[in-house]
Formats: C-alpha cells, structure tokens, sequence
C-alpha cells in the first residue's frame, strides 16, 4: 500500500490495485489468487480468512493491506482509484467490494475493472453505483458493442491489442466510452497511444510519464 500512497502523493491522477477476496469475504490487496509468491505464508486467498492472512508477512516486511485501509488512505488524497476485482466472485462480493468504496465516500472517484465479465455485469448492476470498466487482452471484433452490451464505463485494452486496431480508440470515444490502456512504461509507447488518443494510461513509472506529458503539452 505504501507504493500506492507514494504514487497518490507524487501528483498521479489514479491509482491502480488488485483484490481478492477472502474465505470470510473481506477484500484484500493482492495480485495473485494464492499468497504463495508475495508472503511468508501458502493457500489460496479465498480458503484463508482475512485473520491468518493479517498474520503474514509480505516480501519487504509489512502485512497484506486490506482494501478498506486503501480507501481510507485514499480520501485524504486527490487520487482516484483503478480497483482491478480478480475473478470468479459472487456478485454479493461484487456488492460488498462496492458497497465498502460507497462508504469511503469514494464512489465518485473510483473504477472497478475487471476481465471477468461476470464481474463487470455484477458491478454494473449494483445498487452500490461507481464508473465499471472492461479489461481485454485482445480486442473484441466490435469492442463498442461489447461494451454497449455489458453496460460499463471504459473499455481497457493492453496496449499491444489496441496497436493491432488503433481506429477502436476512436470508434469507443465516439460511443461515449473512456478508453484506457496498460502497461505502457516508455516514451515511445507514450507517444504512440497518445496518437491514438487514449483517455489514460496504467504505467509502472509515474514520475517520467507526468514529465513527459507536462513537457509535451498532452492531456491523457
């Protein structure tokens, strides 16, 4: 949670994280469906309980974060979150993920994403309402009727699928669709998304892209 903060700190316009949900249903900071590879500890997220996974330790010392002391951190701050929910889950996790950020009062400043389009149907539906994205890997044939049909905000593509079709940037804008793409971590790959003019971008280094996109005069 601490390269959160630093990055919410250092001037990015979001924030982007993942969650999973625990075998008690409480959601928690974490890329990977097991604990195996960034902990101390082994199992699948959703067979332990939010209490034995408070007991590991992370690599680099700390605890895995829960997502309700992310939205807590977050609205003292201007940042808004990119909140990636890892499938499969219920939609009443969906509804308790969502219903958390509502209670932040972080709703208005929050996207969920997810690939799971069960996910995104979940959190579209929701009385729990915050903007709902898609992530693909790959373009879809007709991604502004996918994402008519799926109801969401935003249409996230990985960077190498939109560079196969860079006309569906438009083609969704024109939809009504914020287009965002991921992970794009050079000035070249900057350059050529913001061609295709892209709402935003997911990149591992902030700081030289709010450089970059300062000393180039280009809002994304």
């Amino acid at each position: 949670m601490a390269s959160l903060e630093l990055a919410a700190d250092r001037g990015a316009d979001w924030v982007e994280t993942d969650v999973q949900i625990t075998k008690d249903g409480v959601p928690v900071l974490m890329h990977d469906d097991t604990v195996d590879r960034t902990t101390n500890g082994t199992g699948r997220v959703d067979e332990l309980t939010a209490a034995q996974i408070a007991e590991l330790t992370v690599d680099g010392g700390g605890r895995v974060p829960t997502l309700a002391e992310l939205l807590a951190s977050l609205k003292t701050r201007t940042p808004r979150l990119l909140l990636e929910v890892k499938g499969p889950q219920t939609s009443a996790a969906v509804d308790k993920v969502l219903e958390l950020v509502a209670n932040a009062g972080m709703s208005e400043r929050t996207m969920l994403q997810s690939f799971d389009e069960n996910i995104v149907r979940a959190a579209a539906t929701s009385p729990w309402q915050t903007k709902v994205a898609l992530l693909r890997s790959t373009l879809d044939a007709d991604p502004v009727a996918t994402a008519r049909a799926l109801d969401v905000d935003a249409y996230a593509a990985k960077a190498g699928a939109l560079a196969t079709r860079p006309s569906a940037v438009a083609d969704l804008k024109k939809a009504g669709f914020e287009v965002f793409t991921w992970t794009v971590n050079s000035e070249s790959e900057w350059q050529n998304v913001a061609s295709w003019g892209v709402s935003g971008v997911i990149t591992d280094r902030f700081d030289q892209f709010l450089q970059w996109r300062s000393a180039h005069c280009i809002e994304m």
